[in-house]
């Protein structure tokens, strides 16, 4: 990673911090400045508005959260288990961006159009990626032939229903509801024993 890379995680950190402590809106450059022990010229030469630095932070979040979940499960076991992991780790992750999430909801006139790219090309991977466990796990005849984009974009509308439960409501009925949810698919998409194509 060089310098410029370290000075601009820098600089999200900070930000990260700022706007979760005092919000986005009371949140200025200067105050990201001071929170990173930088002059207010270095966040200009990174970032020249609010709304910049804070769809970088965004792009980051996404980010992290894409790469953990990708790490957290093995490419090598069969589709199912591979769903069943990327679910779990999906929640796991999502406890880590809670307090993000719930920014951007709370004032989202203002922040939402800004992490809106991300945020679609975010689910526009999930879906993609889970339509390539089902066609898969189709393939080797581990589940029942189903459309996998269909089903994709039914789990990813599930798991954001449950995602709000979570941030909102409790932790432990999205971790119950989130089991349950991938159980009863995985129980619908199994082929079982001696079942024909």
């Amino acid at each position: 990673m060089s310098a410029r890379d370290d000075r601009r995680g820098l600089l999200l950190s900070a930000a990260r911090a700022v706007i979760l402590r005092h919000g986005y809106r009371k949140t200025g450059l200067g105050d990201v400045a001071v929170e990173a022990g930088v002059s207010r010229a270095t966040v200009y030469n990174y970032f020249s508005s609010k709304e910049q630095l804070f769809e970088a932070l965004v792009d980051e979040e996404v980010a992290q959260l894409a790469r953990a979940v990708a790490a957290s499960f093995d490419p090598a076991a069969a589709p199912a288990e591979q769903l069943l992991a990327y679910v779990r780790a999906r929640r796991q992750q999502l406890a880590r961006i809670r307090q993000m999430y719930v920014l951007t909801l709370n004032v989202g006139r203002d922040l939402l159009p800004i992490a809106d790219k991300s945020i679609r090309t975010l689910q526009a991977r999930e879906r993609a990626f889970i339509a390539g466990l089902v066609r898969t796990g189709i393939a080797r005849g581990d589940f029942r032939p189903v459309d996998p984009d269909l089903l994709a974009a039914a789990l990813l509308s599930a798991l954001r229903g449950l995602d709000e439960d979570f941030v909102f409501d409790n932790e432990e009925d999205f971790a119950v509801g989130a089991e349950v949810l991938i159980q009863t698919l995985l129980t619908g998409l199994l082929r079982g024993r001696g079942e024909g194509a």
